[in-house]
């Protein structure tokens, strides 16, 4: 399972100074494509716990030994925004299992691109994001095997961006997916 919260932020480069300051190490910026779908009939109505998502990332990273690969990701919300249930595995042909998807039911619901320049501070997976039409944003994430670490998981994010001084307003629990959607107006359960 994996707790992640994100922030906005206007000034990236700061953001990644302070990190750097507290010890994080980041790695290539890498460009993803994703895609996100789901069945039919679920794109319509709102979502809640124990709906799904299903992912085709493509991601291409400059100067690395593998510069391009592709994954398929599903992603299941919880009771809790920014909890997932997630499961992903390589894909070679992204075309033809966006073609599997569709054929079988499925709808696409948005494509986004980023800009990801992907780092590590202690136990914590962070991100620094340039989403197009939806901003700049850091992203912290933890995966955990008991359920019972959701809450002070997430609480222990939402302290580590503090120590970031990122201001609560620009805190974002949901996920870059259902941000699209809802800028394209799909629907959405309230959930904490």
């Amino acid at each position: 399972m994996e707790v992640e919260v994100k922030a906005r932020i206007s000034d990236p480069f700061a953001v990644r100074e302070k990190l750097e300051s507290m010890g994080s190490v980041f790695g290539d910026t890498v460009e993803h494509k994703d895609s996100y779908f789901k069945p039919k009939g679920f794109d319509s109505r709102p979502e809640g716990p124990g709906d799904f998502i299903l992912r085709i990332r493509s991601k291409k990273s400059h100067g690395a030994k593998n510069p391009a690969s592709h994954w398929l990701t599903y992603k299941a919300l919880t009771e809790m925004l920014g909890v997932w249930v997630e499961h992903e595995t390589p894909i070679g042909n992204p075309e033809e299992a966006m073609n599997i998807l569709e054929g079988s039911n499925f709808v696409h619901i948005c494509t986004l691109n980023k800009k990801r320049t992907m780092g590590s501070c202690g136990d914590f997976e962070v991100h620094i994001d340039d989403v197009e039409e939806l901003g700049k944003f850091i992203e912290v994430a933890h995966d955990i095997d008991d359920d019972g670490e959701k809450e002070a998981t997430q609480a222990r994010i939402l302290e580590f961006l503090r120590k970031l001084g990122i201001d609560d307003k620009d805190i974002e629990r949901r996920g870059y997916g259902e941000l699209m959607g809802e800028k394209l107006g799909h629907k959405y359960h309230k959930m904490r």
